[in-house]
């Protein structure tokens, strides 16, 4: 049943136990990880939601910048290269998006450190479904409601 006549309501409380649920598991993740700056990582770990005309129209998961880092595996001298990671440097220091010339790069040798750490990916490839099937469960019962047909005689 909608709460307080709003039908949106059911699904916006839905919608934020999911992220808060959501966002517990992200930060067990991250603290089954054994990396420095872990802590920060947890810390950081936020969810927020946001409402377009009463209901939740948006999700976001906010974390300090170093935790898609450590996702790919990259910085400190660790860069990606066509899906890998290797030692490596910039041509150019600077990390403009609008000049393309500055993600040349100049491949460093020694031995590879560190690994992808993937705490992100596989806790909202199981999450996001959850969320797609609570959305389609409450949005399909406020689809078809059986008291607004009219029948002509």
């Amino acid at each position: 049943m909608p709460l307080n006549n709003y039908p949106d309501e059911e699904l916006n409380k839905a919608v934020m136990r999911w992220g808060f649920k959501t966002r517990m598991q992200l930060k067990a993740s991250v603290a089954r990880l054994s990396m420095k700056g872990k802590g920060d990582l947890v810390k950081s770990l936020q969810f927020k939601a946001k409402k377009d005309f009463g209901e939740i129209d948006r999700a976001i998961f906010a974390f300090t910048r170093h935790g898609a880092f450590f996702n790919r595996g990259v910085g400190r001298g660790y860069i990606s290269v066509n899906g890998k990671v290797v030692r490596g440097v910039r041509k150019d220091k600077s990390h403009s998006a609008n000049k393309p010339d500055n993600a040349l790069i100049h491949a460093v040798q020694g031995p590879i450190m560190r690994q992808p750490k993937e705490w992100f990916n596989p806790v909202f490839a199981k999450a996001v479904p959850e969320l797609a099937d609570l959305i389609t469960k409450t949005k399909a019962d406020h689809i078809f409601d059986p008291s607004q047909l009219k029948l002509r005689t």
